[in-house]
């Protein structure tokens, strides 16, 4: 045993992401992977969805590896999937966790299938209660960074109104399928909004954290390079991100050629080959990619 200073260096983050089907979880957690482990990092796609992970393959820049999970989704499953990922890649994103709650063979299958062997009672969840906790302790004790997945409902509660009569209202924001405590393990949870793919921070464990993430917008690589920065510091305070100043930057060096318009930057810098038409777009340059960017428009205007 030995009892040493608190230092917050190498944190490995469990982030949680949920919604509703289309909300953009996916996406958005892969960005957040790109964007933590940069260009070079492996990201390891845990997919039960049959095969829905593999559509971003050519929008994440650098790619990302997949492997697709099928039933049985029981818990034992995961952890296998969990602990092949950890001795390939460099982040993992599980998409989707739910399944190991209410999928074929899942938590609520097991609990199932043992009440009506032996009837109703607590020691339905007995097994699979356990089954889930290790699943959870898996990925707490993993030896690389996760982002979770997880799809969402509206739940619905009753009411009496201003007439005493009950109604049924939709509650405001959605709630994640899995356990009901799943998310309280997270480093940080967010809800992706259905209408305009946005992200809510819903839980954050450290204030510091709250500036890795927007405020009222999406997800970006740029988000992911933050909570790597933060993971990394010993100290209170997210970095700053240099990405504004670059951007400002760059649009200055471009005047003549954008006229004021994104696209058609983008597409001088397509023409120009500064950039790759293949799916590089300004949104989705990590910081140092674009500090790459600036520097060859830099140089070309000094060649001019």
């Amino acid at each position: 045993m030995e009892l040493k200073k608190a230092t917050r260096v190498g944190i490995r983050p469990l982030i949680g992401m949920y919604g509703e089907s289309g909300s953009g979880k996916t996406m958005s957690a892969l960005l957040l992977a790109r964007g933590f482990v940069g260009k070079d990092g492996i990201i390891g796609m845990v997919d039960s969805e049959s095969g829905r992970g593999s559509l971003y393959a050519d929008v994440i820049p650098g790619g990302y590896q997949v492997l697709d999970l099928t039933a049985p989704f029981s818990p034992v499953h995961y952890i296998e999937a969990i602990n092949y990922v950890e001795k390939h890649a460099t982040i993992g994103v599980l998409d989707s966790g739910s399944h190991e709650w209410e999928g074929i063979s899942g938590v609520l299958d097991m609990a199932a299938e043992i009440e009506s062997r032996s009837g109703k009672g607590l020691h339905c969840w007995i097994k699979p209660k356990m089954e889930h906790a290790k699943f959870m302790l898996t990925l707490l004790q993993s030896p690389i960074p996760w982002i979770v997945c997880l799809r969402a409902k509206y739940k619905s509660r009753q009411i009496k109104n201003e007439k005493g009569k009950t109604e049924i209202i939709k509650e405001d924001f959605t709630t994640p399928i899995q356990a009901d405590d799943f998310l309280f393990e997270m480093t940080v949870h967010l809800e992706i909004t259905q209408e305009k793919h946005h992200a809510r921070v819903t839980k954050c464990s450290h204030p510091a954290l709250l500036p890795c993430f927007p405020k009222d917008g999406l997800i970006e690589i740029k988000h992911g390079e933050l909570l790597r920065q933060w993971c990394d510091a010993p100290t209170m305070k997210a970095v700053i991100s240099e990405r504004p100043e670059l951007v400002k930057k760059l649009w200055a060096l471009t005047e003549q050629h954008h006229q004021g318009d994104k696209k058609t930057l983008e597409q001088w810098l397509w023409d120009e080959a500064i950039i790759s038409p293949d799916g590089e777009t300004l949104a989705n340059l990590t910081e140092a990619r674009l500090k790459e960017v600036v520097a060859k428009v830099e140089a070309k205007g000094r060649a001019a």
